[in-house]
């Protein structure tokens, strides 16, 4: 009990402040420059930035409170087509972003430098975005919807976002000026490298275990988990002693279960991890959980 939540305390905070810094880089230097970020939150401020040029700003939309509503249908969907505990974590998210979107700082910081702005504004963006993905969370919006179509279809998450993202950077470039697009596009290469370095730039990983307990790790594996497993014999040649050498390809986001689940059986047993490219074949994709 204490080993659970010690791991959800773990999750909260990563939430909390890869929320925050989402936050902080869209209200303090993405926005305050009417950049744009991906997503629904970027479709938010189009939207909004739309109504304001229109109405020759005598319309004005609370930017935070406007994207939660937009956020609401697509986390209603994912609750019933994707984990439960995944979309929990990700509302959490959406609120804490929200919130922060809502208050009307008066802030801007390097209001004067458009390069700076972007700059840091998409590394706090890439740094929160990394932290959620690490505990199995996202900041909501297409991600979710991408999340689905991804399972469904084979294609890639970033496939669905850039489609997206492509379009809100192009509607904005239209109205609003080429160099509003080209600084925006900046900022999501910049976010994207962030996340991968917070994160990982790979959807799987190939896992090799070494353990004397190998048969009951594989055992485990093939019970709890939806993935094939190889088992090999091998021999510890320091130890002279028989041992099992297991492999098996997983999805990025299963990483810490399955360690924890190697380590209950065998606390000692040898784990190498690496990124894979690209798999052909037969490979179950399991949603978040």
């Amino acid at each position: 009990m204490i080993s659970l939540w010690n791991k959800e305390k773990k999750t909260i905070i990563h939430v909390f402040l890869g929320s925050l810094l989402i936050g902080a880089g869209i209200a303090f230097f993405i926005n305050a420059q009417r950049l744009y970020v991906g997503g629904i939150n970027g479709l938010t401020q189009l939207i909004v930035n739309l109504v304001e040029f229109i109405t020759d700003g005598n319309v004005v939309i609370n930017l935070g409170i406007f994207a939660f509503i937009l956020q609401v249908p697509l986390m209603v969907f994912g609750y019933f087509k994707l984990s439960k505990k995944f979309i929990l974590y990700t509302t959490l998210s959406v609120f804490i972003i929200s919130l922060f979107l809502a208050i009307p700082f008066s802030v801007s910081l390097f209001a004067q430098d458009k390069v700076a702005a972007t700059l840091i504004g998409g590394i706090l963006i890439g740094f929160g975005n990394g932290l959620l993905l690490k505990v199995g969370a996202s900041s909501g919006g297409i991600s979710i919807l991408s999340q689905y179509l991804n399972i469904k279809t084979g294609k890639t998450v970033g496939t669905y976002q850039l489609l997206f993202n492509g379009m809100i950077i192009s509607v904005a470039g239209i109205i609003f000026g080429i160099e509003i697009a080209l600084y925006t596009i900046i900022s999501h290469i910049l976010t994207s490298l962030v996340i991968d370095k917070v994160h990982t730039g790979y959807n799987f990983m190939e896992v090799q275990i070494i353990s004397s307990k190998g048969n009951e790790i594989a055992d485990e594996l093939r019970l709890k988990m939806v993935h094939g497993v190889t088992v090999v014999d091998a021999i510890g040649w320091y130890s002279k002693q028989p041992k099992k050498m297991i492999y098996t390809v997983i999805s990025v986001h299963e990483m810490d279960t399955y360690i924890k689940l190697i380590e209950s059986i065998d606390p000692s047993a040898f784990v190498i991890m690496d990124g894979v490219t690209k798999i052909h074949g037969k490979f179950i994709k399991k949603i978040i959980q």
